[in-house]
C-alpha cells in the first residue's frame, strides 16, 4: 500500500498536470494542425483572404470560382458534385487548423455540372480577423459517385414566403434585423431591429404617414415607380437561400430594370443590374426606431457632420459615401452606405408633416441624379450611436476584401463565358407540370413561370403558395390578359376569397392581389368528370375559349372531344377548334391553348403528335394558321414553335404565349 504521506504530496502536481492541460484546450489545443486526410474530397483550390485595411468580424466571402477547369488541371474529369464541398481553414504549412468553417455554394444561372460548374462560394471569416491580417482557406471538392453528403451549418439568414400587407412577400430573418420585401413592389415596406422597432413601417396611410415609405424607392413614379413598396410593378424571384446569404432579383415590368438584393448575417446589399432610360435615385424614407422625432433622431455622415433629424442638406458626402441614422432614445443606429463615391447631390429633409425621413443617394429636391453603372448599396443596424463606434462597423459590411485564388469573372449574367442569349420575339409564360428547379428558380405546380424570350431568364409570374392556394393546387389552365391572371385547377379546391369549392371546370381570375371567379362551369353545362378545363384562351373580341380534359356534351353542339376548342360567345357554345375532323389530331388532347393577334392559334397536347408535317410531343408549342375554323371546317397549316425540352424544363401543364 502506498504511504498515506506520498499520496498527499503526489496531489498538488496533479492539480498542476491537469491546469497544463486546460491550458492547452484553452490556447486551441482541439484546433491543433492536421495534414490533409486520406477520406477528403480529391481535389482542392487555395483561397486566400486579406482584410484590407480593416477589421473583420464573422465576416462573409464571396468567391467566384469554375470548379470544371480546377477538376481537368488536377487531371480529374467527371460532374461536379456539390455536396462534395469542403471549406478548411490551413495555416502557412497548410496544414488544416478548421474543418469545419460554413459556407454556401449558388451556381450561375449556366451552371452545367459537366462542363461549366461556376458559381459563388459564399464562407465565413470566422471569428476576428485584423486589419492586415490574411487568412488561407483550401476549398476541396469532387465528383460525382464520389460519395459525400453535404454538411449542415446553423442557419444565419432564414427566408419565407409570406404575405406582409395584403402584398406577397419574402421575409428575411438575419442576426440584426426582420425583413419584408414586397415581390410585386420591389421594395422593403417593413425593417425591424432586435427589439422590434420597425425603421420603415410602409401602411396605406396617405403620403408620408405611410404610403410614401420604403427602401429603396428608386424609380420615380413619373418613369415606372418601380422598386417601391405597396406597388405593382416588378417580378421578384428568389435565386439562392443558404445559411450565409439569401438572394433575390426584382425585374420591372418591360424588363428595363433589375435589381439584385443579398441579405447576409449582418447587413443587406443590393446592386443596380440593369437601368432603364431615366436617372434615379436610392432613398431612405421611413422611422428611425419606429417614429420619426425630429428634435431627438439624428443623422451622421461619413466625415463627422451631423444634423437633428428636423435639418437638412443639399450636398455631396464628401469622401466615403456613407451616413447612419440614431434614435438615441432606442439605443441603435441604421447605417446606409454608397458603394460608388460620387460628386452628387445626397440630399436630406424630413417629410411635410414630420412623419418619415426622406434621405437619398444621388437626390437633390426632386431630382433624380444617379445616371451609370455599377451602383451598389448595403443597410444594416449596429448598436453604436456615435462616429467612432459606427465607421468600423460600416466598413467591414461594405468595404471589398482582398482575395486571391478566383478563377472566374462571377458575371452570373454570363460576359465573355456566358453563352449569348439567342433572343426571341416573344415569351413563354406556363405553369409546370410538378414540382422543380431550372436555373437556381425552384418551382411548385400552383406556380406560373415566364422564359422571357428578350432576356433568355427564367422568372416567377404568380407564386401560388405565396398568395394562399394549397400545396395540392395543380394549375393546368391558365391565360393571361395585361396584369390579370385567369387559372383553373386539375381537381376541385378551396381558392382564398371565393365562397365554397372552386370546381376544375371553373376560371378564376387573379387581379390586384385578389382571385375571384369568373367563369362558373357548372353553369355552362361543364358538369361530367371529363368536363375539366384543361386549356383556356381568349379569342379577339374578348371570347373565352376553352378546352376539356375529355369528351364534352354541351347544349346546341354535337358531343365533343378533348382536342376541340369551345369558344363562349355570350351564353352559347361554339365549336371554335374542331381538332376531331383535323387529321392527327383526332386522337390527342389539347392541353394548351393560346390565339395571337394575326389570328394564329398556339397550341400544346398531352402526349406526342404527328400532324400537317410536323410531330412531336407534350413538351413542344406548335402553331395553327388556320385558314377556316369550326365545326368540321377547320384547316390549319402548322408549324413548330418552342419546345420545352430546348430549354431545360420537364414538362409543362398550360401556357401562354406573350
Amino acid at each position: 500500500m502506498d504511504h498515506p504521506l506520498a499520496s498527499r504530496r503526489a496531489r498538488p502536481y496533479r492539480l498542476v498536470l491537469f491546469g497544463l492541460m486546460l491550458m492547452l484546450l484553452s490556447a486551441g489545443f482541439g484546433l491543433r494542425p492536421r495534414p490533409v486526410a486520406a477520406d477528403d474530397p480529391a481535389y482542392h483550390v487555395l483561397l486566400t483572404v486579406n482584410a484590407n485595411g480593416h477589421a473583420r468580424s464573422d465576416k462573409p466571402v464571396e468567391a467566384y470560382l469554375n470548379f470544371t477547369p480546377l477538376l481537368a488541371d488536377q487531371g480529374g474529369s467527371g460532374a461536379l458534385d456539390p455536396n462534395s464541398i469542403r471549406v478548411y481553414e490551413v495555416n502557412g504549412s497548410d496544414d488544416v487548423i478548421d474543418d469545419d468553417v460554413p459556407f454556401q455554394f449558388n451556381p450561375f444561372a449556366n451552371y452545367n455540372a459537366t462542363n461549366k460548374a461556376r458559381g459563388t462560394l459564399t464562407f465565413l471569416l470566422k471569428g476576428s480577423t485584423a486589419a492586415n491580417e490574411t487568412r488561407r482557406y483550401h476549398v476541396y471538392f469532387d465528383v460525382v459517385g464520389s460519395g459525400f453528403a453535404a454538411p449542415s451549418f446553423a442557419d444565419r439568414v432564414t427566408l419565407t414566403s409570406v404575405n406582409h400587407k395584403g402584398y406577397a412577400s419574402v421575409q428575411i430573418v438575419n442576426d440584426l434585423a426582420t425583413h419584408f420585401y414586397h415581390k410585386p413592389g420591389g421594395g422593403f415596406a417593413t425593417l425591424l431591429d432586435a427589439q422590434g422597432n420597425d425603421w420603415i413601417d410602409w401602411n396605406t396611410a396617405e403620403g408620408g404617414a405611410g404610403d410614401f415609405r420604403g427602401i429603396p424607392n428608386m424609380v420615380h413614379p413619373n418613369n415606372g415607380g418601380y422598386f417601391h413598396p405597396g406597388r405593382n410593378s416588378v417580378t421578384t424571384t428568389v435565386t439562392g437561400d443558404g445559411p450565409l446569404k439569401a438572394t433575390f432579383k426584382s425585374i420591372s415590368n418591360g424588363g428595363l430594370w433589375e435589381v439584385r438584393w443579398d441579405i447576409f448575417p449582418e447587413y443587406a446589399r443590393m446592386t443596380v443590374v440593369r437601368r432603364g432610360d431615366s436617372d434615379f435615385w436610392w432613398l431612405y424614407e421611413g422611422t428611425p426606431g419606429g417614429e420619426l422625432e425630429l428634435g431627438q433622431d439624428r443623422l451622421t455622415r461619413s466625415n463627422g457632420d451631423s444634423i437633428l433629424a428636423s435639418g437638412t442638406w443639399s450636398s455631396d458626402i464628401p469622401g466615403d459615401e456613407w451616413l447612419f441614422v440614431t434614435d438615441p432614445n432606442v439605443g441603435r443606429s441604421l447605417y446606409l452606405a454608397h458603394h460608388q463615391s460620387d460628386s452628387k447631390v445626397d440630399g436630406y429633409t424630413a417629410d411635410d408633416n414630420g412623419k418619415m425621413t426622406i434621405f437619398g443617394f444621388g437626390r437633390s429636391g426632386g431630382q433624380r441624379l444617379l445616371d451609370s453603372l455599377p451602383q451598389q448599396f448595403t443597410f444594416g443596424f449596429t448598436n453604436e450611436t456615435n462616429l467612432s463606434g459606427v465607421e468600423p462597423v460600416v466598413d467591414a459590411a461594405y468595404q471589398p476584401l482582398t482575395l486571391t485564388g478566383q478563377n472566374d469573372d462571377g458575371d452570373d449574367g454570363g460576359g465573355d463565358t456566358e453563352p449569348e442569349c439567342d433572343p426571341l420575339d416573344y415569351s413563354v409564360v406556363f405553369s409546370p407540370k410538378k414540382t422543380g428547379t431550372i436555373e437556381g428558380l425552384a418551382y411548385a405546380d400552383e406556380d406560373v413561370l415566364e422564359y422571357d424570350g428578350a432576356t433568355c431568364e427564367w422568372l416567377m409570374v404568380f407564386d401560388g403558395s405565396a398568395v394562399g392556394l394549397p400545396s395540392s393546387a395543380n394549375v393546368d389552365a391558365l391565360a393571361i390578359d395585361g396584369s390579370d391572371l385567369y387559372l383553373s385547377f386539375a381537381s376541385p379546391l378551396a381558392v382564398p376569397g371565393i365562397p365554397g369549392s372552386t370546381d376544375d371546370s371553373d376560371v378564376v381570375l387573379y387581379s390586384g392581389g385578389a382571385f375571384s371567379l369568373y367563369f362558373d362551369g357548372s353553369a355552362a353545362d361543364l358538369a361530367s368528370n371529363g368536363e375539366d378545363i384543361d386549356a383556356l384562351a381568349f379569342a379577339d373580341d374578348g371570347d373565352l375559349l376553352i378546352s376539356t380534359s375529355g369528351a364534352f356534351t354541351v347544349a346546341g353542339l354535337p358531343k365533343g372531344q378533348d382536342e376541340d376548342l369551345l369558344r363562349r360567345n355570350g351564353n352559347a357554345w361554339v365549336l371554335y377548334f374542331d381538332g376531331s375532323h383535323n387529321g392527327g389530331l383526332s386522337r390527342e388532347d389539347v392541353a394548351g391553348a393560346d390565339t395571337a393577334a394575326n389570328g394564329d392559334i398556339y397550341l400544346s397536347v398531352a402526349d406526342s403528335f404527328n400532324t400537317g408535317g410536323i410531330n412531336g410531343n407534350g413538351l413542344d408549342i406548335f402553331t395553327c394558321d388556320p385558314s377556316s375554323l369550326g365545326y368540321q371546317t377547320t384547316n390549319c397549316a402548322y408549324q413548330l414553335l418552342w419546345d420545352a425540352n430546348d430549354y431545360g424544363l420537364t414538362g409543362f401543364d398550360a401556357f401562354d404565349i406573350r
